[in-house]
């Protein structure tokens, strides 16, 4: 049986915090006024140089005291959770049309932290063996049934976005599982 993680982490799934999954990283954030690099490498996966290189070409904000704040860290997560199946460039653009400026969090429509939240809580609902658009949609209908924006157009904005990240998750899951199969295949042929 694989492993399940809190998806652009390496942190285990616990099933508590399917509605909260950003709620372990905010509690160490308030709790430590944010992390350091080493320490969000280390949650996620990713190289250092990766998460440098996001923030020199703007897509994440600067951090300040070298403390990657709860909003920095957010935003990291689901740029790690779509790049695979989307250029980095049009993550940055998605970004925008959900929050606009990264480093202004007046045109925001939504916190990234709780964007994060969604975004898994819409994944965990689905059931793998029925990804379809129809399904996708559905469950973020139901995932959005509670939210009100600060703009009139809030609601349908985030609806697209989020119907791009899943959808965009599932490619990804899909391309591991293939690559998997694969793997699986050639290392049980005898094919040379």
């Amino acid at each position: 049986m694989q492993m399940k993680f809190f998806p652009g982490t390496t942190l285990p799934f616990d099933s508590k915090f399917c509605e909260n999954s950003f709620f372990i990283i905010s509690s160490l954030c308030a709790a430590t006024g944010g992390i350091t690099l080493s320490q969000l490498t280390e949650m996620t996966g990713l190289e250092g140089t990766t998460i440098q290189n996001w923030v020199k070409r703007g897509w994440v904000s600067k951090t300040i005291g070298k403390k990657y704040n709860e909003r920095q860290i957010a935003r990291i997560l689901i740029i790690s959770i779509l790049r695979d199946s989307i250029q980095l460039e049009q993550i940055a653009k998605l970004m925008s049309y959900v929050n606009g400026s990264v480093d202004d969090m007046t045109d925001d429509i939504i916190n990234e932290g709780e964007l994060y939240n969604r975004l898994c809580t819409i994944i965990f609902s689905l059931d793998e063996n029925k990804l379809s658009g129809e399904s996708v949609k559905s469950a973020i209908r139901k995932h959005l049934a509670d939210y009100k924006g600060p703009l009139p157009d809030s609601k349908e904005r985030l609806f697209s976005a989020l119907r791009v990240m899943v959808t965009a998750y599932i490619a990804a899951m899909i391309k591991r599982k293939s690559e998997r199969l694969c793997n699986e295949l050639l290392d049980d042929s005898t094919i040379q």
